[in-house]
């Protein structure tokens, strides 16, 4: 690409390439997680529900079991919720023996009797978020059936114990199904196996370290993403980076290539404490590009430019945990901190 965007011209960034070097050092990801004693294994809320519903007792069965996700699947994952029990017995038959509902339950199951590769790529994540976040809980897995209605993007969810992965929403990619119901291409295409363990770790952090509301400029947001990244990077050190940040290939190879001009996009035209949120969704919510950017782009191209930054802080600052990286809220200082200059 061509750098269009001209020559930065203020104070600000002038300081900031006054004082700036680029730094590749990484902290290392090779780190050993052998001994950390861990092994999640899903429950599989769809098995018991589909098996359970011709016995008179299965709703009190899957409430024992389950606990408060009933509750949470029946409210507010799915519509079948009701306070009498007589009715929600029915919805729960109606759910489960609708043709379109047995047709993703079959298709989950094809794909997913076995789930232990799952399981496993999971735990050997979840053992590195206990390595670098020691003493923290770690999360029950549910695995369940959505109904993919297209009017929510939930494909994992989370609470203060509990992480739900909607297996019919990783079907495999270009999925027909996901077309009928108005899911773009770029988003179905993230919707298979490979992607569940990620998801389920990026939901995880995000729901322990959320975005703090008091700072509600693109530089912050593109900062908070970065570090969800970071930190996801350290969890998963083997899983391509496409993967995590939900980029193609050539997506990636794209950031990598032009990342000094998407830099200089943002300063040139003083976009990084820009606090319109019309304009601060361009670049950090997902689509099959950004705007203003080269097609060849991804969407949310505002997370790769917070990862590099976030990875520029680490490398001059290792002392710092993750911990303690995810708790620091000055954004302003923590770029600056960073000697952030993409070469």
């Amino acid at each position: 690409m061509k750098r269009k965007f001209g020559k930065a011209n203020h104070i600000f960034l002038y300081l900031l390439l006054l004082t700036a070097c680029h730094h590749s050092k990484e902290r290392n990801k090779n780190v050993d997680v052998s001994q950390v004693q861990l092994t999640l294994k899903a429950d599989r809320f769809e098995q018991d529900l589909f098996n359970s519903r011709n016995q008179p007792d299965f709703i009190s069965s899957l409430k024992n079991k389950y606990g408060e996700f009933f509750d949470l699947y029946c409210y507010h994952l799915t519509s079948i919720g009701t306070p009498d029990t007589v009715l929600l017995k029915d919805r729960l038959h109606a759910f489960v023996t609708d043709s379109g509902i047995a047709f993703l339950y079959n298709e989950s199951q094809k794909l997913y009797a076995d789930f232990i590769p799952v399981d496993k790529e999971i735990t050997d994540a979840f053992r590195h978020y206990n390595y670098y976040f020691p003493g923290k809980p770690v999360p029950h897995i549910v695995t369940y059936i959505s109904g993919i209605t297209g009017t929510s993007d939930f494909q994992t969810v989370n609470d203060s114990a509990l992480i739900g992965i909607a297996l019919d929403m990783y079907l495999g990619r270009y999925g027909k199904f996901y077309d009928d119901v108005g899911y773009p291409k770029f988003k179905s295409r993230t919707f298979s196996k490979e992607y569940i363990a990620t998801d389920c770790m990026k939901g995880w952090l995000q729901s322990d370290y959320e975005p703090d509301v008091n700072e509600n400029d693109l530089l912050s947001q593109m900062i908070y993403q970065g570090k969800i990244a970071y930190c996801v990077d350290l969890m998963m050190p083997q899983t391509p980076d496409s993967i995590k940040l939900h980029y193609t290939n050539e997506q990636v190879e794209w950031c990598s290539k032009n990342e000094q001009n998407a830099w200089a996009f943002f300063v040139d035209k003083k976009l990084l404490y820009e606090t319109n949120q019309n304009d601060i969704m361009k670049y950090i919510t997902d689509g099959p590009t950004t705007n203003g950017f080269p097609k060849e782009s991804p969407g949310n191209i505002g997370q790769w430019i917070g990862w590099s930054i976030v990875k520029a802080y680490m490398a001059n600052h290792p002392d710092i945990s993750l911990p303690q990286l995810l708790s620091d809220k000055d954004y302003k200082k923590f770029l600056i901190d960073s000697k952030y200059k993409p070469s």
